[in-house]
């Protein structure tokens, strides 16, 4: 029998994904306002973007025990760039889908995505590498896509 090419699911709710909207479209730009954000200590996790016509959304994570400092940078992101829109929310958990053999596995993304399917597991970002894929969901159903995951792949 094939070795699963998912080894480990893992999950954390300790998290605020964060969404900016209107973010100018330049590098120096977003450079800076992450430079904010690190000058706060706020540890940042997964990012992900879009690219729109004419700006672009940029979305990320961070520890809940980082609150206070994000708020903090977050308030002079505000002052600084009156056009970001910038939402929190702290109902959500990641769970990350990890294995070395996805480098080489076709599919394993479209499976994750069936089992959420199935299972009317809504996801609001998605940040991948050849080893892993991390997904930002509500809260409240974590623990039924980690158990459906690892069901899926007898973890």
């Amino acid at each position: 029998m094939n070795k699963s090419p998912i080894t480990k699911v893992e999950s954390d709710h300790e998290i605020i994904q964060v969404k900016f909207i209107n973010v100018e479209k330049n590098p120096l730009f977003v450079g800076n306002i992450f430079r904010q954000i690190s000058s706060k200590g706020v540890n940042v996790d997964m990012i992900s973007q879009v690219m729109l016509e004419d700006d672009m959304r940029i979305d990320f994570t961070c520890p809940l025990s980082d609150q206070r400092k994000l708020n903090e940078a977050l308030e002079e992101i505000k002052r600084k760039h009156d056009r970001i829109m910038i939402f929190q929310n702290r109902n959500v958990a990641k769970v990350m889908v990890e294995g070395e053999k996805m480098k080489d596995e076709i599919g394993v993304a479209a499976n994750v995505f069936e089992i959420f399917g199935q299972f009317q597991i809504p996801f609001s970002q998605v940040t991948t590498s050849d080893t892993s894929i991390s997904f930002v969901i509500p809260g409240e159903l974590k623990e039924v896509a980690v158990q459906e995951i690892k069901k899926a792949y007898q973890l």
